[in-house]
């Protein structure tokens, strides 16, 4: 029996092939109009990693976006939907794996300084976003996701479903990275010499081994996560639940001594080139008009939280009785890891550094989950 509305042989009519015909031209055109901006974006990142540009495999391809988007606006590419959120799920593995359970007793040891630290810092960049929302053309979300330290990728991602202006947000967040490694080198360079450390041998697994220790076997595990966090998130309704899904899940089984989290080399930078070109061509002539009009506003506020943050290193070298480089890099607001990077070619504390930037990570994170019920409660 034939449906209602369908005759046997419409499949073979002319006008079906040719709706088929013009489906295949235009995904052809889709996918020609891509070209140029993977091409682009995969060299950007070459050489932003080779000039050792902070979050170098996002920002080098946010700027071939943001120029492909500003030179033919009325052919602004696309890309799927199911890209972004699948990158969400890698940045929250990546900040999870960042977690290892040593930090706990390190935390556990100087529990008053680290949480002066995390608590201050915090407060602080909350307090810079009110006066910037307050003096600057600028909404109080997206100052407040523009100027929490520590977490960049996460505060870009969550810009857009907490209605913040993620380009603006990314634009403050990766500004003030930038500042601070600079600002980190300065004083590496001319800080007293610390003792070499053993670096992160002071997070090592202290002689308990993870339950899963095959490397692909940890790989499809973190996949699994990455898709079980991901769909958990979404189901309880979190604010960019695709990235804390993931990484809460993923901090959970690290902390069980599961499994440690990998992924493949290139899937994270794959992963940040995706949020960046996402980010980029967001922007248009009209936003980056407003943000050159906001940036003298923008660059005050970071360089006040950064001598903010400098003073509560002296503080935080006094309380722990280390050394002011150590102390400044584990209170400075700049991304996980580049300092880490750092604190280890500086011969600083390597583990102490981490052990605070990890837990003001996972602080700034859930402190802009808080800030989105806040939000969501006034609507």
């Amino acid at each position: 029996m034939e449906r209602p509305g369908h005759r046997r042989g419409d499949s073979l009519r002319p006008g079906n092939g040719r709706r088929t015909s013009a489906a295949r031209q235009s995904g052809r055109a889709r996918a020609l109009r891509l070209l140029p901006l993977a091409v682009g974006a995969a060299g950007a990142g070459l050489v932003a990693q080779g000039l050792s540009v902070p979050a170098a495999w996002l920002v080098g391809p946010m700027l071939v976006a943001i120029l492909l988007a500003l030179a033919r606006p009325e052919a602004r590419p696309r890309i799927p939907g199911w890209t972004r959120r699948a990158s969400q799920a890698v940045v929250g593995i990546v900040i999870a794996s960042t977690f290892q359970p040593a930090v706990l007793p390190l935390v556990a040891r100087e529990w008053f300084a680290v949480g002066l630290a995390v608590g201050s810092t915090v407060l602080l960049s909350l307090g810079a976003s009110v006066v910037l929302a307050r003096f600057a053309p600028l909404d109080g979300r997206t100052a407040a996701l523009g100027t929490l330290p520590g977490a960049a990728s996460a505060m870009s991602l969550l810009g857009e479903p907490l209605g913040a202006d993620p380009r603006l947000v990314a634009l403050m967040q990766y500004g003030r990275v930038v500042l601070v490694v600079a600002s980190a080198a300065i004083v590496a360079r001319l800080g007293a010499p610390a003792p070499v450390t053993a670096g992160f041998a002071g997070l090592e697994k202290q002689g308990v081994d993870p339950l899963i220790q095959n490397l692909w076997a940890a790989y499809a595990v973190a996949a699994l996560v990455a898709v079980v966090g991901g769909w958990v998130g979404a189901r309880l309704a979190l604010p960019a639940g695709g990235l804390l899904g993931p990484l809460l899940l993923g901090v959970a089984l690290q902390e069980a001594r599961i499994l440690d989290l990998a992924l493949p080399a290139g899937v994270p930078p794959l992963a940040y080139a995706l949020i960046g070109i996402h980010v980029g061509l967001l922007f248009d002539r009209t936003s980056l008009r407003r943000a050159g009009g906001l940036l003298p506003s923008l660059l005050a506020s970071t360089l006040s939280l950064m001598l903010a943050s400098a003073g509560m290193g002296w503080v935080f070298s006094a309380l722990t009785n280390t050394d002011y480089l150590t102390a400044f890099l584990a209170t400075t607001p700049g991304g996980i890891d580049s300092i880490a990077v750092m604190a280890v070619g500086s011969g600083a504390d390597a583990s102490l550094v981490v052990a605070v930037q990890t837990m003001r990570l996972l602080a700034v994170v859930l402190v802009g989950a808080l800030l989105d019920r806040r939000w969501s409660a006034r609507r």
